[in-house]
């Protein structure tokens, strides 16, 4: 029995300095983002959540005004945050964003309970040294003959907003996740 008692004690003392190391991190993190935060650092942990984000979707608005949701695989955002994505000329995101150019592109980082949502201008590009600049290695079987069946999507982006955990970044007290405004 005593052996098991100093077992635990280990444990516990373990678990309990995991904890503080934990919280302890978590105050640097808000001392490094202290609220009235700035534009550049709002970036800096958008970028960083947009890395990490296992999900990213595209949303497009349909002919009868509705959302249409659907996951893609983004290009990290340029400098100035203009997203680029590869698609097939004739999918119906194509065919919406002709009809309504006014698009969000939505990531997801499940780890550090943080989303970015990019709301903004979309425009079909159909340039080949662009396309060649994006593309993936494997979209082949997708799009067999690229000169044809691929096209871009550019995202120039009008607002950005950022809720995370991770980070401490929430809603005000009106409901508003932190936002930038392009």
């Amino acid at each position: 029995m005593k052996h098991a008692s100093k077992k635990f004690s280990y444990f516990t003392f373990f678990f309990i300095f995991l904890f503080i190391i934990s919280f302890l991190n978590a105050q640097e993190k808000v001392e490094d983002f202290p609220e009235g935060i700035s534009a550049d650092s709002l970036l800096t942990i958008a970028r960083t959540i947009i890395d990490s984000a296992k999900c990213k979707t595209l949303i497009t608005v349909d002919e009868k005004g509705k959302p249409q949701a659907r996951a893609m695989s983004p290009f990290p955002p340029e400098e100035n945050m203009i997203i680029w994505l590869g698609t097939s000329v004739n999918s119906r995101k194509v065919k919406q964003i002709k009809n309504n150019p006014q698009v969000m592109v939505y990531y997801y980082d499940s780890d550090g309970l943080s989303y970015v949502s990019v709301a903004g201008t979309a425009r079909l590009v159909d340039d080949p040294e662009k396309k060649a600049h994006y593309w993936k290695e494997g979209w082949t079987r997708f799009y067999p003959d690229p000169e044809k069946d691929y096209i871009l999507i550019q995202v120039t982006p009008e607002r950005m907003e950022i809720c995370s955990f991770e980070y401490k970044l929430f809603w005000d007290e009106e409901g508003k996740p932190a936002y930038l405004v392009f």
